[in-house]
């Protein structure tokens, strides 16, 4: 990479680039997507997100080239997801052990650039440092770039199912987190 990548931990100061990279995220989902899909707008979760960033147990890097954000990484403690469950986030009950890989966004620009592997990594060091056992993340099914991404980390894919916020089927993967990883 020409460009030194720096992190930080994200804070919600740095919600609109958050959002920003989500949105790039989502909108590059069109070049694999059925014919007429539309990406979600990002700004229509903003008070979930801000929800989530606000709590304690939340982890978020943002990874940043030159000061300019280029992409974040965040987890949660894992909860159970049910099919046509609409209870908020934190209503739902905790899986013991369990890391939700919640968002990994880089700006497309900065694909293939090692921002998304070093923002991976630090996560799943992160995880292991909280003890935590195991991860879980959903990638939708038809984005061979990241589910080649995940799967070249370790990362194991299970089932699939609808997204009703996507529009799109995703697949969830998990893997296991090894103990004691040492922080570097």
């Amino acid at each position: 990479m020409a460009n030194a990548l720096e992190t930080r931990r994200a804070l919600l100061a740095d919600l609109d680039a958050l959002l920003a990279h989500v949105q790039a995220g989502f909108d590059s989902y069109v070049e694999f997507a059925p014919v007429g899909w539309h990406p979600p707008s990002v700004p229509s979760d903003r008070d979930l997100t801000i929800e989530l960033l606000s709590d304690s147990e939340t982890w978020a890097l943002l990874g940043l080239v030159e000061h300019r954000p280029v992409g974040h990484v965040a987890f949660l403690p894992g909860r159970q997801l049910e099919p046509d469950d609409r209870r908020r986030w934190n209503e739902r009950p905790k899986i013991p052990g369990l890391a939700h890989l919640w968002q990994l966004f880089v700006l497309p620009q900065w694909w293939g650039r090692s921002v998304a592997a070093t923002l991976h990594d630090a996560a799943v060091t992160e995880m292991a440092a909280r003890g935590f056992d195991q991860a879980r993340l959903y990638t939708p099914t038809l984005h061979i770039r990241a589910r080649r991404f995940y799967e070249r980390r370790g990362w194991t894919p299970g089932e699939e199912q609808w997204n009703r916020t996507l529009q799109l089927v995703v697949s969830e993967y998990g893997r296991p987190i090894p103990p004691r990883l040492s922080r570097s």
